[in-house]
């Protein structure tokens, strides 16, 4: 029986006999691990606020038989203030989906809880707008998995920047003005391949580090959700109950 404590964030919780809890720790150097939380629906639990939805606890963990359990459950944050905003928590709930459908059972990497307790930190404040937010998640979950998107210059002619530009959201590849005009891609203004730039780009504590004009932020959206869709493979049930108006000539 092995026996070892970690940060970590609840990502999903199920309910399972009586009063006990099935919970899914996104953990800091042990991947993703699914675990039984006995008794932790009981409200005199010592473990029912630490396996709540959102919650970042210092986590203590036995497993046996490769089977997890939950003994201490030691609370250092609650992500609670963006459930006033329905958008917010179906967004939070959207970045737990994509996690927990790509996420590596084991793994020593800390970039994803990083990323998720940033993600949530933003959503929870008025700093930045959700739309920006759920974008920086996207494209920086992307290149993590191996799906970094060329940016740096037109793919056909190597030209740098133009007024309007183009993105193939399938091959993530950027095109100028002249290049792209003829083709079926979706035209995006300078700003928004900036604001992509910059994602890509920038160090991880400067990710979210930018601003962008609200009419650009639902293209921006549009680009890296269809984005991280077409280069996973997936699509995300959460998803179809996000609504967002692009401008006339962006659609």
């Amino acid at each position: 029986m092995e026996k070892f404590t970690v940060d970590g964030l609840v990502i999903r919780v199920s309910v399972t006999g009586e009063s006990d809890r099935i919970v899914w720790v996104l953990t800091r150097s042990r991947g993703l691990i699914r675990a039984f939380a006995k008794g932790a629906r009981g409200t005199k639990s010592k473990l029912h606020g630490g396996t709540s939805l959102f919650t970042y606890c210092d986590f203590s963990f036995y497993e046996k038989n490769n089977v997890y359990h939950v003994t201490e459950a030691v609370v250092k944050e609650v992500f609670f203030q963006f459930h006033d905003s329905f958008e917010k928590v179906t967004t939070a709930q959207y970045f737990c989906e994509v996690m927990l459908h790509n996420m590596p059972e084991s793994t020593n990497e800390a970039f994803y809880l990083r990323l998720m307790l940033n993600s949530l930190h933003f959503l929870c404040g008025d700093q930045k707008p959700w739309l920006l937010v759920k974008s920086v998640f996207e494209l920086r979950f992307a290149c993590e998995e191996g799906y970094m998107p060329s940016l740096v210059a037109c793919d056909e002619c190597g030209e740098f920047e133009t007024d309007r530009m183009y993105f193939d959201c399938r091959e993530g590849l950027l095109f100028c003005a002249r290049c792209g005009e003829h083709s079926s891609l979706p035209r995006i203004p300078l700003a928004v391949v900036s604001a992509m730039r910059h994602i890509v780009y920038s160090d991880f504590e400067r990710c979210f580090a930018f601003d962008l004009a609200p009419e650009c932020l639902p293209i921006l959206n549009r680009i890296t959700e269809h984005y991280l869709a077409q280069a996973l493979q997936q699509s995300f049930k959460t998803l179809a109950y996000l609504q967002y108006d692009l401008p006339e000539d962006a659609r």
